[in-house]
């Protein structure tokens, strides 16, 4: 019974020393580690779940952005077919400017303005920046 008693306290003993024996060399290898640049497995899964994030948060960030300009290049294209309307339908008015050619010429002056604005704010867009790791 004695025996058992001294050999329990030993196992345990041992049991003991080696747990104080493994976080010794884990301190050890993180120590090792950030001192000469070493990466473990878990880093660079770590590592790729950050690149991966990046690239998927720029993506997201440059299709928003491309939705943008697609919608103003849009939008551009239209007036752009209004003020051709408008500068057709004055050349084939008769004689001089009538009142009626007056108002399209204000339109077209009006319109120009606003594509010069929105023109203006399409050279504005800055696209998102790519991730950096």
């Amino acid at each position: 019974m004695q025996h058992e008693k001294h050999l329990s306290e030993s196992i345990s003993s041992l049991a003991f020393e080696i747990r104080e024996l493994n976080e010794l060399k884990r301190a050890e290898f993180e120590w090792f580690k950030s001192h000469h640049g070493l990466a473990t497995k878990q880093d660079l899964k770590e590592m790729e779940h950050k690149i991966m994030s990046a690239i998927s948060e720029f993506a997201a960030k440059q299709n928003e952005f491309n939705d943008r300009v697609d919608a103003a290049v849009t939008g551009l294209t239209g007036d752009i077919q209004t003020l051709n309307d408008k500068i057709t339908e004055l050349q084939n008015s008769s004689g001089g400017i009538t009142p009626e050619d007056q108002i399209l010429l204000d339109d077209i002056e009006a319109r120009s303005a606003v594509i010069a604005t929105k023109l203006e704010a399409l050279d504005a867009l800055t696209p998102p920046k790519p991730p950096t790791v």
